[in-house]
């Protein structure tokens, strides 16, 4: 009975989280001379509820809600994980060439996180080539 009462529990918080209990997140992305910064607001979550990763010219960001302290120590993990962690935020971003991705930041503040994404030069006086077009 206690373990029927704790999953019900947790179902009525999970609910109330999906049905309004978190607050919309939102995207700006904005072009600065020196970088781009992608500004994702989500005052609801905290630092350890985003992940980013890098993979090939994209940049992906994704939220989840964790709840895993509120179960029981004797649970496994990987019971927690799969029971309690639902997606808020899943956006993916093209990152464009003239970007150093060895130099990508992120800082997370307020509610706030911002992706710095540095150019690796003067986006202005980037070489532009014509590329001519082969015929068989």
């Amino acid at each position: 009975m206690k373990n029927e009462l704790r999953d019900f529990v947790h179902q009525i918080d999970t609910m109330n989280t999906i049905g309004g209990g978190a607050a919309t997140t939102t995207v700006n992305i904005d072009k600065h001379v020196d970088n781009i910064t992608i500004t994702i607001k989500a005052p609801t979550l905290n630092s350890e509820s985003f992940n980013i990763f890098l993979q090939g010219n994209k940049l992906i960001v994704y939220s989840v809600l964790n709840n895993n302290d509120v179960l029981a120590e004797e649970e496994s993990e990987a019971r927690k994980a799969a029971r309690h962690m639902i997606p808020l935020f899943n956006k993916v971003f093209d990152i464009p060439s003239i970007v150093d991705r060895e130099q990508i930041d992120a800082v997370y503040e307020e509610g706030m996180l911002r992706v710095i994404m540095p150019f690796n030069g003067d986006p202005s006086k980037m070489d532009v080539k014509r590329i001519d077009i082969r015929q068989y």
